[in-house]
């Protein structure tokens, strides 16, 4: 009973977060949504469903057992990722079809993503690991679809918004053709670093099965 009850909340969580990535447009349908049950060392993932606003079916992976994709992939080699958002988000899939790296144009984004939204040459399908995924960043533009990263589903959901606004930036100025430039090096420094303390933390709680908390303020 104890079991059931916990999934039914985590299924209702994850549905609602589903809901409103979807309803602000941010998920399409037949992007992918999940997140890391640590207590359980599993994770539970859902496909975000054209004319619904909460998905039908939850699918639940174990983490002690051998990758089996993707999202397994990423939540065995970074411990500190206690939700993923993967699909075509707006502006950020434009960096993908244009070829570009998103560098450190806001603080808040090295905050909260990383030095830089990095586009990585490969295919979501691909049979091994994607080494790229491991320099600590939340967010990454492969061939085929972005990859958004947060230590909980809540910081999550802020982080997906926050790509999205920035990438939307970067695609602009970057049309015009003059330079962009990114934000001072103490700045990127003493944010990523930041990140990375965090980062860290999360990870340490999600290895001993208890569930990261997002901290406040900046």
């Amino acid at each position: 009973m104890v079991k059931q009850i916990a999934n039914f909340i985590a299924e209702r969580d994850l549905g609602l977060a589903a809901a409103r990535l979807s309803g602000k447009g941010l998920l399409k349908p037949g992007d992918m949504l999940s997140q890391r049950i640590p207590e359980r060392h599993a994770f539970v993932r859902v496909e975000i469903e054209a004319g619904r606003d909460i998905p039908r079916k939850f699918e639940w992976l174990d983490l002690t057992g051998r990758s089996s994709d993707l999202h397994h992939q990423i939540y065995k080699s970074r411990p500190d990722v206690g939700a993923i958002a993967a699909g075509q988000l707006t502006w950020c899939s434009w960096l993908s079809r244009i070829d570009l790296t998103m560098p450190s144009i806001f603080d808040e984004q090295v905050r909260h993503l990383g030095v830089e939204a990095k586009r990585v040459g490969m295919s979501s399908t691909h049979p091994g690991p994607i080494m790229g995924l491991s320099n600590g960043a939340n967010a990454y533009c492969l061939d085929d679809l972005v990859l958004c990263f947060g230590m909980g589903m809540e910081r999550l959901l802020l982080n997906i918004e926050i790509l999205e606004k920035c990438a939307e930036c970067y695609v602009l100025a970057e049309s015009t053709g003059n330079p962009v430039k990114q934000i001072p090096w103490l700045i990127r420094f003493i944010a990523n670093r930041r990140l990375m303390k965090d980062e860290r933390q999360a990870a340490a709680l999600h290895l001993r099965g208890e569930r990261s908390v997002m901290k406040a303020g900046y």
